[in-house]
């Protein structure tokens, strides 16, 4: 095996980047780096907001389902409509449910009367994808 002295590399790799060439090879080459780095860390960012947004949009979907029902039980409860006391019981699925939501990825609501000592709890709970939120507000007997 042949030694190399350390001059003549240097000397060797300063001759190469001192010509055009050398110079235009290693500036493609930091560029096409600095490129393909941006690229990765865009693609990744986007990712994360995108899972991000999909994940709020369903919470803000079932805020909006359990909301929307529980002002509606409550305005026809507050007019006289409805009883607190008739809405007692209804099982496990309570005394109103649905599922059947075209836009929304397994979507559900549910409304349950609950009768206590001193007052009867309505609990709505909204379910969209993962996210769920509960509506509750009670009623003196």
């Amino acid at each position: 095996m042949k030694r190399m002295r350390k001059g003549k590399f240097i000397e060797r790799t300063a001759r190469i980047l001192g010509n055009n060439e050398g110079a235009s090879l290693v500036l493609v080459s930091v560029l096409a780096i600095i490129v393909l780095t941006a690229v990765i860390i865009l693609r990744v960012t986007t990712s994360t907001f995108m899972a991000s947004a999909n994940r709020q949009l369903n919470q803000d979907q079932a805020y909006e389902l359990a909301a929307s029902l529980g002002a509606s039980i409550d305005v026809l409860i507050n007019n006289g409509n409805l009883d607190p006391a008739d809405l007692v019981g209804g099982g496990e699925d309570g005394f109103y449910s649905e599922n059947n939501f075209g836009n929304m990825p397994k979507a559900s609501v549910k409304a349950v009367m609950e009768d206590g000592t001193v007052v009867r709890t309505l609990k709505v709970t909204a379910v969209v994808g993962k996210a769920q939120y509960t509506y509750t507000k009670e009623y003196l007997k």
